[in-house]
């Protein structure tokens, strides 16, 4: 998805009348007030204090090496960012919405996904090299999502639509999905998994050998 556009960004300024960083003169490290509004800025080392993220418009900012551990994103609106080696454990994203949002080489663990908002525009997110231990995800269409040479041990599936979606080299050790659609799913190269067909739909779901046994595994076949 391209980046928001000048005019789009006017009007949202107008109608919401949020405050514009540049236009108040406060550096990025300056505290901002909730709801504030942020467009095409970058946040190196910063940490959760310095920055209020809950209720924030977020377009086109990159964060680099910040700690937002247990930090509060919640209502925040999330669009054409990127977040690179940043810690977000335990990040509070109720309410929150992601558009064509990128996450490096970030850990999310204890993430619980499944409190984003339902954005009727739906929600588009990439997962690069992440650690996802335990993190949560219910309820969620999650099409336009990825998860790519991740690590989601322990992580949780439950009603989600993932048709399409790649978890191409993950780790998924102990990884659960129940009453999920894997449809078309990748799971090309994904270690330890164990996707049962009677809980889930995996018609056209992509695997590769040896991991694929595992499928098999969950039916109770005995492979000599």
């Amino acid at each position: 998805m391209p980046h928001v556009q000048g005019g789009l960004l006017w009007r949202l300024r107008r109608a919401r009348k949020l405050p514009d960083a540049r236009a108040a003169g406060l550096r990025d490290t300056d505290r901002m007030p909730d709801g504030a509004l942020r467009y095409d800025e970058r946040f190196e080392g910063a940490a959760a204090a310095e920055l209020a993220l809950a209720r924030a418009e977020l377009e086109a900012c990159n964060f680099v090496a910040c700690d937002l551990t247990e930090a509060s994103l919640q209502g925040a609106r999330l669009t054409a960012c990127r977040f690179e080696r940043c810690e977000l454990a335990l990040a509070d994203l109720a309410d929150a919405s992601l558009r064509d949002v990128t996450f490096e080489r970030c850990r999310l663990t204890g993430v619980d996904f499944g409190r984003l908002e339902r954005d009727p525009l739906g929600l588009e997110a990439r997962f690069e090299g992440c650690d996802l231990s335990f993190a949560l995800f219910r309820g969620l269409d999650l099409r336009a999502f990825a998860f790519e040479g991740c690590l989601l041990p322990e992580a949780e599936f439950t009603r989600c639509d993932l048709r399409g979606v790649s978890f191409a080299g993950s780790d998924l050790a102990r990884c659960g999905f129940a009453d999920c659609d894997l449809r078309d799913a990748d799971l090309r190269a994904a270690r330890g998994y164990l996707v049962s067909p009677f809980t889930n739909r995996v018609r056209g779901m992509r695997v590769t050998l040896p991991e694929a046994v595992g499928l098999l595994a969950v039916l109770e076949v005995v492979v000599e």
